[in-house]
């Protein structure tokens, strides 16, 4: 574990250090992100001008969940997005041959090869309105509650690198097949209560499962959520991760090089 841990602050370092050299393009993320997220903020308070309550949650609380969702946004953006962005083109051309021959597990390296430090400024601004909103609201969250929405952002992230995984293994059987629009479709839901949902839809969330990337964590933040959807979070998760790993594997078998 701890030799991965070491392979990815290199590789990360390695980014940074390119992305340095560019400062006025993190002075345009920043503004940007701002920009963007000024317009999510935005079109949250229209919707409360109708409504007091929006799947439950209060404006305050609507808008931790925001936060949360551009917290996650921004760390996929950051650290998994450069790398498996329409992933069927390095397979398609050979490039993902380079990556068979390293001593590394493929999917590490593919998914997590590389890294745009800059985007990580999404995260940022994300967790600060986190943590204004959540001491802003009636109650002050305890230590529980933080602690179980730290869990859950990590579950958050894993189910975020597992889910992207998943999409772009499915070049391996379909070359000319990409679902990378469809999952940006269905992310965007992450950003808005899945308990404003119909039951149908609200069941479908929960399977994907968006609802673990910004509404569990933000539910139990507030104390709208039961803190049992911390270990729901935490085993769906695992599970994500570990069917990942297992389709990609067998992706990568059935995979014939491109210079072959």
């Amino acid at each position: 574990m701890m030799r991965f841990v070491r392979l990815y602050a290199l590789l990360f370092s390695l980014s940074l250090r390119r992305q340095v050299a560019f400062r006025a393009d993190l002075a345009f993320e920043l503004v940007r992100t701002l920009i963007a997220l000024t317009a999510s903020l935005g079109a949250l308070l229209a919707v409360f001008t109708r409504t007091d309550q929006l799947g439950g949650f209060t404006l305050t609380e609507a808008v931790a969940l925001l936060g949360t969702f551009q917290l996650i946004s921004g760390l996929r953006q950051a650290l998994v997005e450069p790398n498996l962005r329409f992933y069927g083109g390095q397979v398609a051309d050979g490039r993902f041959d380079a990556v068979l021959t390293q001593p590394a597990p493929s999917i590490f390296l593919a998914s997590l090869g590389g890294a745009a430090p800059i985007a990580l400024a999404q995260a940022a601004l994300g967790l600060v309105v986190v943590v204004i909103t959540a001491g802003s609201g009636p109650t002050t969250p305890g230590p529980t509650a933080i602690a179980g929405w730290l869990v859950l952002v990590i579950a958050a992230t894993v189910i975020m690198w597992a889910t992207r995984c998943l999409i772009a293994a499915s070049v391996f059987w379909a070359l000319g097949f990409s679902l990378d629009v469809a999952y940006d479709a269905l992310w965007q839901l992450g950003g808005y209560p899945t308990s404003m949902l119909n039951p149908p839809l609200r069941l479908l969330t929960t399977i994907l499962p968006v609802a673990f990337l910004a509404t569990a964590p933000a539910g139990v933040l507030v104390g709208a959520w039961s803190p049992v959807w911390v270990g729901a979070g935490a085993a769906v998760a695992a599970v994500s991760a570990v069917l990942a790993v297992i389709v990609w594997n067998r992706g990568v078998r059935n995979y014939g090089s491109a210079t072959s």
